[in-house]
């Protein structure tokens, strides 16, 4: 991808764990480096990203902010630049604290960080009380979040139970999204949907209100206490390979690489 970079931006802010940091404050510089297309046939400034603009967007909010960790500070400043800058696919930021209260002799401390918009697929499930509305929830939330886009939406489907088969019918649907967000932060964000839904889980596999599952984070393979991507079920599930093959039916499954419409196939057969 092609990038532009500004370096060595130089500013004065109050950010550190010290009380003198915090009183007096200190110089520090950051390098920025942004990945976008840069092909542009019209030879327009709109259709790009304006790097002066850019970089006194990324002095004001450094100079402006104040937090103890150097990590924070380029963590919500990238979360800043991304939602300002939709036309930014991936940023490289990097700070340097050259005058950091290290007592041995030092030349730099520098933190460095990348981030970028990823492509995830969402399971939405409920069978619940106003099934149509606790999906449509998650939409609303999407619509109000800055820091996801909806791209697709499959149709809603009923299915049967899958699992514990005496319980109500399901409402099911997968989405397409862009999201700056983090998988740690993602699944944050579904459970924090699924708790404003109210949501009940009478038994495992059982009713509930609402369900907003990841299914796929890019194409990574992620495993800890939380959270297993992609999610472990989808090959056995037609209630998830039927909306995904609606809406991206040659998507290849990062472990089995196989596409949606195989994995339903051999499901079906």
């Amino acid at each position: 991808m092609d990038s532009i970079i500004v370096k060595g931006l130089k500013f004065y802010a109050k950010h550190g764990v010290l009380e003198a940091e915090k009183e007096m404050g200190q110089f520090f510089s950051l390098d920025v480096k942004i990945y976008l297309e840069t092909v542009n046939s019209d030879d327009a400034i709109s259709k790009t990203v304006h790097y002066g603009q850019l970089a006194s967007e990324a002095v004001k909010f450094c100079s402006t902010t104040r937090f103890d960790l150097i990590e924070t500070l380029v963590n919500k400043l990238s979360t800043h630049l991304l939602i300002k800058y939709p036309l930014i696919e991936k940023i490289d930021l990097t700070l340097h604290k050259p005058h950091a209260p290290i007592t041995e002799n030092f030349e730099d401390v520098l933190i460095n960080i990348v981030r970028e918009r990823v492509v995830c697929y969402l399971a939405l499930g409920s069978n619940i009380g106003d099934t149509t509305a606790h999906l449509n929830s998650v939409k609303k939330a999407i619509e109000n979040n800055p820091n996801i886009e909806l791209l697709k939406s499959s149709t809603y489907i009923i299915t049967p139970p899958y699992g514990v088969v005496d319980q109500p019918d399901f409402l099911n649907a997968v989405i397409k999204i862009r999201t700056i967000f983090s998988i740690t932060q993602l699944l944050d964000f579904t459970q924090s949907l699924e708790e404003s839904a109210n949501r009940v889980k009478l038994r495992h596999w059982g009713e509930r209100t609402l369900d907003v599952d990841i299914l796929f984070y890019s194409n990574i393979v992620y495993f800890s206490d939380s959270i297993i991507i992609p999610h472990p079920q989808i090959a056995l599930r037609a209630f998830v390979l039927e909306p995904m093959c609606e809406i991206e039916p040659f998507f290849i499954h990062p472990v089995f690489k196989k596409d949606m419409r195989t994995l339903l196939l051999e499901l079906n057969n």
